[in-house]
């Protein structure tokens, strides 16, 4: 019984999706934007601005800035994207693509 109660809690509960970009903006303690790599789960193009929702406590310890790369789990909700966890990632893990 507790297996099958272990699978109904993952099935009910919302995916999460790692994004990899780059933090273009802090506008609000709660909020990032960031210039992100192909995201097909979400049906997101590259370098798409995206806003994600996040909880203060997650990002403050953190202290993402502008420049920083990257790599994050959010979940949709409703309309918003929502903030699990955020790392940032060393300049050589990742190579954004050009600008066209």
């Amino acid at each position: 019984m507790a297996f099958a109660a272990g699978i109904w809690g993952t099935i009910i509960r919302p995916p999460a999706y790692e994004v990899r970009g780059t933090i273009v903006a802090r506008p609000a303690p709660d909020m990032l934007l960031v210039r992100h790599d192909p995201v097909s789960a979400l049906g997101m193009n590259a370098m798409d601005l995206m806003a994600v929702s996040a909880a203060p406590a997650l990002l403050d310890p953190v202290g993402p800035k502008p420049g920083d790369r990257v790599k994050l789990a959010v979940r949709q909700r409703d309309d918003q994207l929502i903030l699990i966890r955020i790392e940032k990632l060393p300049e050589s893990a990742c190579v954004e693509s050009p600008r066209t």
